[in-house]
């Protein structure tokens, strides 16, 4: 046994491994050599020396910026500044900003240049001329090795130049006689590396100014605070990190208390007898209302159920005339007296349109998926039905006994307010010493300062709030240095946005609260098999149809079984003659009563980004 037990483990082992992709690559050194033309283009040629462990069909480069006349080629020089002439060009194939370059690779070391023009990430100021760009960003997914960059301006003189790295604490930056250098021993894949050159504007002769301003003292000022910012910055962050700690217990001491004193929280009669009666002697239009909170599409059913016991239509289970040998649910509209209002009228002119001898009828099958049917077909069904709900709806919901259930909580407007207050002015506090550009200073404060507004004017929409939340939970993991103070920044919006979020703005009137928490009690005992059973079919059956109105008759049509009702009763109360049937077919799922959502086509328009980025690979 122990013998097979070892062939079968090896065999797995053995499987495994010839599942997975044993390949593998390094790029030991990349070389770029960049310069910047008097016309504002930037040339530059690149080498890399990959290392293959395996197969390869090519190399990939992925460049966001506004790239010319990109050509690759095979070389064995170490100088990335080597003419390209006599050495052989590869094929490259290029999509959305990937350029692919075919060259195949088997278990060697390979040196691979690529040669391309910038166009559009120089700025030519009065007195400055301005170059951030970055030639890999966080979209490079490989290690890379040794990285030397230069970068040289056009008369190749370090007069009046000044430099700065960003986002990137490995690399090194250096002036050389002919411009700056960037060295880094290893750029780890998914790390931004910024370069910032300015430089006289003079020397770009061949291309026209961009601003007439002059900028290189607000520039080295906006570089300046920036560092200042770096080096200051978890001094800064710890000494309001007891304040947001205190923030935090506040934020949950009050939202404990405000969910106790809520007076959304049934405080009535909670016994089971009681709460059964209330269940039962509710509208079986509003128990589903109250049990999701609005009138959904399947609350149709609900409205039948209502004119059943109101004796407005009768019951019963009919022959299909769809399918042979199968049975469908017929409502058939009375001659009752009972008076209709207006939104019993509608739904007997939205379903009930056929007629025979008997009267108007409507037949369940008639919503109920037909397999003969396209998918096209089904979906202009389904946007038939949900048209026609929604003016139904609108009309229910105009009724007296659907008008001011709720109130409004004052204690969320307070939590709501002041808790704006608090992470709005917390989140603008770090705006001010994180080490951020003015640029997204001001765009991220502007953003900021709109939403706090429009949530303390609108203090009692969620959907205002959460969209504070977020972006105040999004943007700081996009733009902030990650440190302590951050993080527990973090915590702070996230456990404030979750008490606001939770804490209900309005609550239900007395009376409405009684019902919901009864349908609440009435769901728990169907789910657990406890709700109490009557020999007396009649009674049976209404409390099926309200299992099947809170959506509860999966459970309910177990203990229906037992009844074991006799053949000349099934006329009589066909739901529970067949309880299982009755579940099967009342299930909304198989209705086409929610209209499919219409895949809409948009065009995707690629854009480049002046400031460079993106990484190298292979495939």
């Amino acid at each position: 046994m122990k013998k097979y037990f070892i062939i079968m483990m090896l065999s797995m082992v053995v499987i495994i491994s010839g599942c997975s992709d044993d390949r593998s690559f390094t790029i030991d050194e990349v070389q770029i050599d960049a310069h910047i033309q008097e016309d504002g283009r930037i040339t530059v040629q690149e080498l890399y020396t990959y290392t293959f462990d395996g197969s390869y069909e090519g190399t990939t480069r992925s460049i966001h910026s506004d790239v010319k006349d990109f050509e690759a080629f095979l070389t064995t020089s170490d100088d990335p500044a080597i003419s390209t002439e006599g050495l052989e060009k590869l094929t490259t194939e290029e999509d959305d900003d990937m350029w692919k370059i075919y060259t195949e690779s088997n278990n060697e070391t390979k040196k691979v240049l690529y040669s391309y023009e910038v166009h559009g990430s120089v700025t030519k100021y009065e007195d400055v001329a301005d170059v951030t760009y970055a030639f890999f960003d966080s979209d490079n997914e490989t290690d890379l090795g040794n990285v030397m960059i230069s970068i040289h301006t056009p008369h190749q003189t370090d007069e009046n130049m000044h430099y700065f790295l960003h986002d990137d604490e490995g690399g090194k930056v250096s002036a050389v006689d002919s411009g700056i250098q960037y060295t880094n021993s290893t750029l780890q894949a998914g790390k931004d590396s910024e370069i910032r050159m300015l430089f006289p504007a003079e020397q770009l002769s061949g291309m026209e100014i961009d601003e007439h301003k002059e900028m290189e003292l607000a520039i080295l000022q906006a570089e300046e605070e920036l560092e200042n910012r770096i080096l200051h910055l978890d001094t800064a962050t710890s000494g309001i990190t007891p304040v947001i700690w205190g923030g935090i217990v506040v934020v949950l001491l009050a939202g404990a208390y405000l969910f106790f004193v809520h007076p959304n929280r049934y405080r009535g009669d909670k016994g089971s007898d009681y709460l059964i009666r209330v269940f039962e002697d509710t509208d079986p239009l509003m128990n589903s209302f109250l049990k999701k909170g609005s009138l959904m599409p399947e609350s149709f059913i609900a409205a039948l159920f209502s004119l059943k016991q109101r004796g407005i239509v009768t019951m019963s289970q009919v022959p299909s005339e769809r399918t042979e040998g199968e049975n469908t649910y017929r409502f058939s509209w009375g001659k009752s007296k009972t008076q209709l209002n207006e939104a019993d009228q509608f739904l007997k002119k939205w379903l009930f349109t056929k007629r025979d001898e008997k009267g108007a009828y409507f037949l369940l099958e008639s919503i109920q998926e037909d397999k003969d049917l396209s998918d096209k077909e089904k979906e202009e069904k389904a946007e038939i039905f949900h048209n026609e709900f929604q003016k139904w709806k609108d009309i229910v919901m105009k009724q007296d006994r659907f008008q001011n259930l709720r109130r409004p909580f004052a204690g969320f407007t307070v939590l709501s307010i002041l808790s704006t207050i608090a992470v709005s002015g917390l989140c603008y506090h770090l705006l001010t010493i994180q080490p951020i550009s003015q640029t997204e200073q001001w765009v991220l404060t502007i953003i900021l300062g709109v939403l706090a507004i429009l949530s303390i004017w609108f203090r009692r929409q969620k959907w205002i709030l959460w969209i504070l939340y977020f972006y105040i939970l999004i943007f700081p993991t996009l733009f902030f240095t990650i440190n302590t103070g951050t993080i527990l920044s973090l915590v702070f919006y996230g456990i404030t946005g979750l008490v606001v979020l939770i804490i209900p703005a309005n609550y239900w009137i007395k009376e409405i609260r009684k019902r919901k928490y009864a349908v609440r009690h009435a769901s728990h005992l169907f789910a657990t098999n406890r709700y109490p059973t009557s020999s007396e079919p009649d009674k049976m059956e209404r409390i099926l149809e309200y299992a099947i109105v809170i959506g509860a008759e999966g459970k309910f049509t177990k203990v229906c079984k037992e009844l074991n009702l006799p053949e000349e009763l099934k006329l009589t109360f066909p739901l529970i003659y067949n309880p299982t049937a009755t579940a099967s077919t009342f299930n909304t799922s198989n209705m086409m009563i929610n209209p499919a959502v219409y895949a809409s086509s948009s065009s995707n328009n690629n854009t480049t980004s002046s400031t460079g980025g993106g990484g190298a690979g292979a495939f």
